[in-house]
């Protein structure tokens, strides 16, 4: 059986789905990407092309043809493209520039399955637990949609219900596009550089949580622990006895959208105060609680009377640990300073390298770009602006950066463009600074250092106290010829076929050395010998004598090496 028979056996679940998949590139023109790629039903497929050439430009236009087969090919490949959208560290900016006007907007659930998701859920109708249920939804996306209702306790909530099916369909979607990136990854250079099928599973890890709304749920109870002493920042509770993986009931807050400046302040809104108070929010998440809103948006941003935020949707969250902020705090710090070795020091602390890098190319550039920012007040540079272009200087040079820094970055860029219609007085960079400058001073928090300190000290004993039982360990393997040392040498390969040249030689020379003594013995026999009346010894004395001679002139010749 071929391998390609096998392959197809091996994706028989999901032959259906592939041959949509393949449809879908090859009627948007990447047939090209199917033969690179040889993706399952390629073989029917070339007999049904009858040999068409790929045309020139079915090629061009790539950026735009990816966003529309992934538009085509539904929520999962969609919600792949709006991550894509956010890696400039990946893609070059053509393809970020199309990835982000992918919209996770689906048409609405009718109002029956719904009220089937609820039965299944609670084992009871959807009237009993609700005294009023909006049949109409209020926003509707790939993975559900969110009505307007009210509990029989009297509370207003909006409740958010899993679209039916959904879950079955995004998994067969993950496992497919695990399979195409693992051909990318064994295909293609760049897959391998960077470690398709990791970015991969970590993708498919968020969407999955995405599926369990009890973990959104988690999400906004942490949201308002973390607000719980912030007068100005309002975070919805979350109703747990009516909240299941497939259904999530939440307190309904009256808010105005955050829209225009003008319609803001026509509304009795402070719009620089709003603006104010959310970059202040947005900062903390990110460089004090390390738990942020990864998606800022309008439609996620809603303000209350007192100019107070709410934040609504906490589906996608982005988590940066206590090192990477520090990281991150350096790098912006470096940035407002014109700082270019810190910058290069903080880029590459945070980043991983694919390859080797030109460091002094990459000095110049970033050189450029600091004197373009050099001598212009804080409150004319665009945090979101530089960030993009570092990231975009780091995809040139092969510079990775981990997911929750970009997801960070994004939000950060996310806010900026809200606050610009907000406040376009105010520089975030600005106000970045002071907390940047915050988490640099927590290193040398007397708190903090004395809880490392104890850390160290846990860890050291706890190794001390282990050190005995290792070492018997390591007695006991070394008696029972268990322990084995790997010795290492790069030249030894080397060494070992100089000597295997030289031994062949020695053996080569031992030889035509016997020859040489056996053709002479047979000089000196009597002419009535069969190897006299035929010349036998003289030729093979000459033939030997020739190869001693070639062989002596070799050895001389390579002697000089």
């Amino acid at each position: 059986m071929t391998s390609k028979t096998g392959g197809l056996l091996r994706h028989y679940r999901h032959w259906r789905r592939y041959r949509e998949i393949l449809n879908i590139l090859i009627k948007n023109g990447l047939s090209f990407f199917v033969e690179r790629l040889d993706l399952p039903g390629l073989p029917l497929y070339r007999r049904l092309r009858r040999g068409v050439v790929t045309r020139e430009e079915d090629i061009l236009n790539l950026p735009q043809r990816l966003s529309r087969v992934m538009r085509e090919l539904g929520p999962t490949f969609i919600k792949l493209g709006q991550l894509l959208s956010t890696r400039p560290d990946l893609l070059p900016e053509e393809y970020i520039r199309e990835f982000a006007k992918l919209q996770d907007r689906v048409a609405s659930v009718p109002y029956d399955q719904v009220e089937t998701v609820f039965l299944k859920e609670f084992g009871k109708p959807l009237d009993e637990v609700f005294e009023w249920f909006d049949k109409e939804p209020v926003a509707s996306a790939s993975i559900g949609q969110v009505h307007r209702a009210k509990l029989r306790t009297g509370q207003d909530v909006v409740v958010k219900v899993q679209r039916p099916g959904i879950e079955r369909t995004i998994r067969v979607d993950l496992e497919i596009i695990a399979e195409i990136g693992s051909m990318i990854e064994q295909k293609t250079r760049l897959g391998e550089v960077y470690k398709i099928s990791e970015m991969i599973e970590e993708f498919s890890a968020s969407i999955m949580e995405e599926l369990d709304f009890t973990l959104e749920g988690r999400n906004a109870d942490i949201f308002r622990k973390n607000f719980e002493d912030d007068p100005h920042v309002y975070i919805p509770r979350v109703y747990w006895e009516h909240t299941t993986r497939r259904i999530l009931v939440m307190e309904y807050v009256q808010g105005q959208k955050i829209t225009t400046r003008q319609e803001l302040r026509e509304a009795g809104f402070n719009p620089l105060q709003i603006a104010r108070r959310l970059v202040d929010a947005m900062i903390k998440q990110v460089y004090l609680d390390g738990f942020f809103h990864s998606d800022p948006h309008p439609g996620n941003l809603a303000v209350l009377n007192d100019n107070k935020i709410v934040f609504m949707d906490f589906g996608q969250i982005g988590q940066i640990d206590e090192e990477l902020r520090e990281k991150a705090a350096d790098l912006v710090l470096a940035l407002v300073k014109h700082n270019l070795d810190d910058i290069i020091k903080g880029l590459l602390q945070i980043g991983v390298i694919h390859g080797q890098p030109n460091l002094a190319r990459l000095r110049r550039e970033l050189s450029r770009l600091e004197r373009k920012y050099y001598r212009l007040p804080l409150r004319e540079i665009s945090l979101g602006t530089s960030i993009q272009e570092l990231l975009e200087v780091a995809w040139r040079y092969q510079i990775q950066f981990p997911s929750e820094f970009v997801m960070a970055a994004k939000a950060l860029i996310t806010l900026e463009a809200v606050i610009r219609e907000l406040a376009p007085e105010i520089s975030l960079i600005e106000i970045a600074e002071p907390f940047a400058s915050r988490v640099i001073w927590k290193r040398y928090d007397p708190r903090r250092i004395k809880r490392r300190f104890l850390e160290n000290v846990a860890k050291t004993t706890a190794t001390i106290a282990r050190l005995p039982y290792l070492a018997e360990g390591v007695a006991e393997r070394i008696n029972h010829g268990q322990v084995s040392l790997l010795v290492e040498n790069k030249e030894f390969p080397m060494v070992i076929g100089a000597l295997r040249k030289s031994v062949n030689r020695l053996a080569l020379s031992i030889i035509l050395a016997s020859l040489l003594v056996a053709g002479a013995i047979l000089v000196s026999m009597e002419p009535s010998s069969i190897f006299s009346r035929y010349h036998l010894s003289e030729i093979i004395f000459v033939l030997t004598l020739i190869h001693s001679f070639i062989l002596t002139i070799l050895l001389v010749f390579y002697s000089r090496d």
